[in-house]
């Protein structure tokens, strides 16, 4: 809904650089710092520009500007891995690979996941990236790991005992609800009882709450971080620091990121880091709000209900914001969004 104002907009004017700016200090400080691009950095078919061609698109060079802002670990395993194919795909995992950023979420030779390790002073650490998304643009394929929950579940298992610490990246849940549902809190727990020691998920477009179980840490969404939004709700984003050891966690700390009117992020300060804060405890408190409820089979559609819902309210609310901001649009946008709005009515309606 922002496009030609929005985030590669904003880095084509300043450079992502100094884009990334606000962030990169903290990025800079970690041994680790790991992020989901769920976008490809492509520069696709020469001489099109059209939204279709665009969106979910950023520029090649972007690979190296998140390698200079302190990324080391991508994953790549989501629900957009595949919007433009897989040439477009693959140029991305290996312009990652170019500019120093392991993708994680691939596939090994024989189909198991691949795991990133990283070890200092005898703690090695595991990072694995999956996705339990639908594959909407190529159903079929297996470009990147998605699947079931028990697939991921069997392959953790086979990886815990190599680590002293496993950090899964993972792309579940429903956009724009703050509580996970009961299938969400669910797989997070069986993942830590697998071997994980950190569950770090990502999708919803929003933050969700965080949970300690037994010893290890599940994070339900950590919300956007680099995104086109303009509600509020998806500005308030998070980046969580672990320091692990042979032990597991041994310290936790949230750091509020706000990403500002320019779709820059930056670290929050003042009110806004302790408005930020607040929600993260307050929705935390909610993790279990639909697991506790006793009718398992009700509290799964209540909550598909209130899914629908948010999805609708979110299109609604993008319907106004493009309307608010149609000066911002050129003409051929416009019509190309006005048909896409037309074909997701027919398509409902038949």
């Amino acid at each position: 809904m922002c496009f030609g104002h929005g985030v590669r907009t904003c880095i084509d004017r300043i450079g992502i650089d100094a884009f990334l700016v606000g962030v990169a200090p903290l990025l800079k400080g970690h041994d680790i710092a790991i992020g989901n691009l769920e976008a490809v950095l492509s520069a696709g078919l020469c001489g099109r520009s059209d939204l279709e061609h665009e969106e979910m698109r950023g520029r090649p060079e972007f690979a190296a500007g998140l390698s200079r802002a302190g990324f080391n670990v991508m994953t790549v395993a989501n629900n957009h891995a595949l919007h433009h194919g897989e040439r477009d795909f693959m140029e991305s995992v290996q312009l990652l690979k170019a500019s120093g950023v392991e993708p994680i979420g691939l596939l090994t030779h024989d189909g198991g996941l691949n795991c990133w390790s990283y070890e200092r002073n005898g703690v090695r650490v595991g990072l694995v990236g999956y996705s339990v998304r639908p594959e909407k643009y190529q159903p079929g394929t297996q470009h990147y790991a998605h699947g079931s929950g028990e697939q991921l579940l069997a392959e953790i298992r086979k990886l815990a005992s190599q680590y002293s610490a496993l950090v899964v990246s993972i792309h579940w849940g429903d956009e724009y609800l703050q509580v996970p549902s009961p299938g969400q809190v669910d797989l997070g727990r069986r993942i830590i009882d697998a071997g994980a020691t950190v569950v770090l998920g990502h999708h919803p477009h929003v933050l969700q709450g965080i949970e300690t179980y037994r010893g290890g840490y599940i994070v339900y969404s950590l919300g956007n971080f680099i995104f086109d939004h303009w509600e509020e709700s998806g500005r308030q984003s998070l980046a969580v620091h672990f320091e692990l050891s042979r032990d597991g966690v041994s310290d936790m700390r949230l750091i509020p990121i706000w990403i500002g009117e320019d779709f820059r992020p930056q670290i929050a300060l003042g009110e806004r880091r302790d408005d930020i804060l607040k929600l993260v405890s307050d929705l935390s408190a909610r993790v279990e709000e639909f697991v506790a409820v006793p009718d398992k089979v009700a509290a799964a559609a209540q909550y598909a209900t209130i899914a629908d819902r948010a999805y609708l309210r979110y299109r609604l609310d993008s319907y106004r914001y493009f309307l608010t901001r149609l000066w911002s649009y050129k003409p051929s946008v416009i019509r190309q969004s006005a048909v896409r709005a037309l074909r997701r009515r027919v398509s409902k309606s038949i």
